[in-house]
């Protein structure tokens, strides 16, 4: 039996968040964190209720949860500068 390591949803993803993306993709493999990204664009309403819903939800694995949270709100300072 596999070993499954629990994930966990540390963010939601909105639309003023999209640039977002790709540097958290850099800083979190810089930190050997692996991520991913839920995303939550409905095809069959076009993307409607993205501004609900969000764009997707940021996942990681349980044993990286502190580190990564300190690292995103580090990015989203930096960001609304």
């Amino acid at each position: 039996m596999i070993d499954e390591e629990k994930t966990v949803k540390i963010f939601v993803l909105e639309r003023e968040h999209e640039y977002l993306i790709p540097l958290i993709a850099e800083v979190f493999s810089a930190n050997e964190i692996a991520f991913t990204v839920r995303e939550k664009f409905d095809r069959a309403y076009d993307g409607m209720f993205i501004g609900q819903k969000g764009l997707g939800d940021l996942y990681v694995f349980e044993k990286d949860v502190g580190r990564a949270k300190s690292l995103l709100e580090e990015l989203l300072k930096t960001g609304n500068q």
